[in-house]
């Protein structure tokens, strides 16, 4: 049976930062090659895996956070091209685990001999294809979303400070004042626990993964109308970068954004089949392994002093992100992506020779910010 994708992919050192510390890949896993898809979107019919897709958010200084999440990146591609293809979503999940805990081995090492490294890490979203089923590892912040049908929900569970609080009962305005942290990252440590996240996908879905360069400035209304139809993946990766350049553009921007179609995939049940969080616990097997849970999320939580038993037993991935339905059907104008050609000093960053007018970003930021309002309304 057949899976069709397309994906496109951007980066942008916003309008604050001197340098870029997001990397992302987008690797195609049955061919074995990494893809360019900064210029062009990729299409392709009839994969067999489809592709994988990385982003990471580095953090401890220029050198540190680039070198960080630009090797953890690598890394996750090099484990992953080296695997045997899998039809089991729950073995393509513990190969990501593998994956994971073998980039977070390499960075920590990578830090713990350079001396200018020391303290470097990086949050990691990485995802990839079995079947029907979409299965993440998470670090750190960087997210994953769905849009299915006008309806756009959060996949993936913030491993930080201000999400913890929330999911025990704090107020936001609280929660807030922990502002960036986050509770676990990768290369941090000499070993790491990664999300592992399993959905089942529809025919049309849409998959956005991101750093919190754009989530931390774009609410999810407008995430959910950058990201319908009319506009392709193409020109809603574009959108997005530039919505949140327009909203501050106070830290690095990365997005990622996959369509799927294809006879593999059924097409969504009516109104109420909305993703659906599934969190899998490698120590289990079959039914009991996948829970509605973020077991991870609860153990990170405990270990900074906030009780489990102050945290509800079940926690929906989705609980401090409520679910956004966005069908108003107004069509953004797609614009040209700015990247700035400011070289960082551990790699070059991505080119493109397009440039957005100035009132572009205005434009863009006042329209999302007021759909954000209108959607968050209703």
């Amino acid at each position: 049976m057949r899976l069709d994708v397309v994906v496109a992919a951007a980066t942008d050192v916003g309008t604050v930062r001197e340098h870029n510390e997001d990397s992302f890949l987008v690797g195609d896993l049955d061919g074995g090659k990494l893809l360019d898809v900064t210029a062009e979107p990729w299409l392709a019919k009839a994969a067999a895996r489809g592709p994988f897709l990385v982003v990471c958010d580095g953090m401890g200084g220029v050198d540190g956070g680039e070198v960080a999440s630009e090797l953890a990146a690598k890394v996750m591609w090099r484990e992953m091209k080296a695997t045997p293809a899998t039809r089991d979503p729950e073995v393509f999940a513990r190969l990501l685990r593998r994956a994971t805990r073998v980039a977070n081995h390499d960075v920590h090492e990578t830090a713990a001999r350079e001396p200018g490294l020391h303290g470097m890490g990086t949050t990691l979203s990485a995802a990839g294809i079995v079947n029907d089923r979409l299965i993440i590892a998470t670090v750190g912040d960087s997210r994953a979303y769905i849009l299915r049908s006008g309806t756009f929900v959060q996949v993936t569970r913030d491993q930080s400070l201000q999400s913890a609080l929330i999911a025990a009962g704090h107020d936001e305005d609280e929660a807030a004042s922990a502002g960036g942290a986050i509770l676990q990252a990768l290369g941090v440590a000499d070993d790491v626990e990664p999300s592992l996240s399993i959905i089942e996908l529809r025919r049309g879905d849409r998959i956005l993964l991101c750093s919190d360069g754009l989530h931390g400035l774009v609410g999810d209304p407008a995430l959910a109308l950058l990201m319908s139809d009319p506009h392709t993946v193409a020109e809603s990766t574009r959108l997005l970068i530039s919505a949140a350049r327009a909203a501050g553009g106070s830290d690095n921007i990365t997005a990622i954004v996959l369509e799927v179609t294809g006879d593999r995939l059924t097409d969504p049940i009516g109104d109420d089949d909305v993703p659906t969080f599934k969190e899998f616990d490698p120590q289990q097997e079959g039914d009991p392994a996948l829970t509605s849970t973020s077991y991870v999320a609860r153990r990170l939580a405990a270990r900074i002093g906030i009780p489990t038993a102050s945290i509800p037993p079940s926690i929906p991935v989705t609980g401090q992100h409520p679910v956004v339905h966005s069908s108003i059907g107004i069509r953004v104008p797609a614009t040209e992506l700015p990247i700035d050609l400011d070289d960082g000093p551990a790699r070059r960053h991505l080119r493109s020779a397009g440039h957005l007018a100035w009132w572009w970003y205005v434009a863009i930021g006042a329209l999302a910010c007021a759909l954000a309002w209108w959607l968050g309304g209703r």
